[in-house]
């Protein structure tokens, strides 16, 4: 078998889980085992190589060996994607699947293709198979009653757009789910505004996003165009609802006027971009920045309630408390 061994600061190999590779299906990838020597030297050894069929016999034999995770080379990643966009949804469908690893591998799934996504946001190709992606997540979150905390216990605690954009759009859905008067069509809908709202950052320079301290005027005047940027980039996609895109324009509005970029107050605020908010706040709350640690959920959610509260729907905001307690 051929060997290779891992070289340079960049990690080659990508890991990925053994429940995400799905019996009779082909692999656009190679697959490796990793070996472990003396010193702390490693070697990855290739396994399997692409465009042959994954048998259940190849899949019995690793188990019974212990392997429970294969490598990929990094410059497969892409390929790995899309496998999982094409069999996510067997995936979260598969009893025999440990919960764990479908909120997992969801979460993967969800955040690879908006990391495409915000790489190339004219692509209405890549908006597409996000849709796609966030219908199998909502399947999942209304299907399972564990799969939300699940999932929370998953999402990433630093703070990328591509990850934030993941969390939101659990956290959203999960909310609007609770609610009780959305169809899952209309939640889909909401999910699939979710998961792009943030694509207008994709313009921004990330010396602005990530800047440790406070945006001057004109960065803040640049960052506060992002909604109407990501209006701009999805519209010409074609692949996005304009309810949807409500969600993109509108979820810095704040019910007191004071949010951006139209000072919108109130009822003129749609109950999805409300939703978005919240979930917006909380998880920009709970993750690490450059410029700041990450709080706790509930030490968050005092702090929405004791200083952002007059720009917050206070119904909205109850019903997602009790989101998060029944989960806590």
């Amino acid at each position: 078998m051929a060997e290779r061994e891992s070289a340079g600061t960049a990690p080659r190999y990508f890991l990925i889980s053994l429940q995400s590779l799905r019996v009779n299906t082909v692999t656009n990838f190679d697959m490796y085992q990793k070996l472990s020597e003396r010193g702390g030297k490693e070697r990855f050894v290739l396994y399997r190589k692409r465009n042959v069929p994954f048998t259940e016999r190849i899949r019995s034999n690793l188990i019974d060996h212990g392997t429970d995770e294969l490598y990929i080379d990094v410059s497969d990643k892409k390929e790995y994607q899309l496998y999982l966009e094409d069999n996510l949804d067997a995936i979260i469908t598969d009893e025999a699947v440990p919960i764990e690893e479908k909120s997992k591998i969801a979460y993967s799934c969800a955040t690879g293709i908006v990391e495409e996504l915000l790489e190339n946001p004219r692509s209405g190709e890549h908006v597409k198979r996000s849709k796609a992606v966030i219908s199998n997540l909502v399947t999942y979150l209304l299907s399972e009653s564990r799969a939300f905390f699940n999932l929370m216990a998953t999402t990433s605690f630093d703070y990328y757009t591509y990850t934030h954009s993941v969390n939101v759009s659990v956290f959203g859905i999960a909310l609007a789910h609770r609610l009780g008067q959305y169809s899952k069509e209309e939640i889909k809908t909401i999910g699939s505004g979710l998961i792009v709202h943030d694509v207008g950052k994709s313009l921004i320079d990330q010396r602005i996003l990530n800047k440790r301290g406070p945006l001057n005027k004109h960065e803040w005047a640049v960052m506060k165009e992002h909604p109407d940027n990501g209006v701009k980039l999805l519209r010409g996609s074609g692949q996005v609802g304009e309810e949807a895109l409500v969600i993109v324009r509108d979820h810095h509005e704040k019910i007191d006027g004071s949010g951006y970029p139209r000072g919108l107050r109130g009822d003129a605020i749609h109950m999805y971009a409300r939703i978005a908010s919240l979930a917006d706040i909380f998880d920009a709350l709970t993750t690490r920045r450059p410029y700041k640690l990450a709080e706790r959920s509930f030490p968050a959610l005092r702090i929405m309630r004791d200083e952002m509260g007059e720009g917050l729907d206070r119904e909205l905001f109850t019903e997602f408390v009790l989101l998060l307690g029944a989960e806590a």
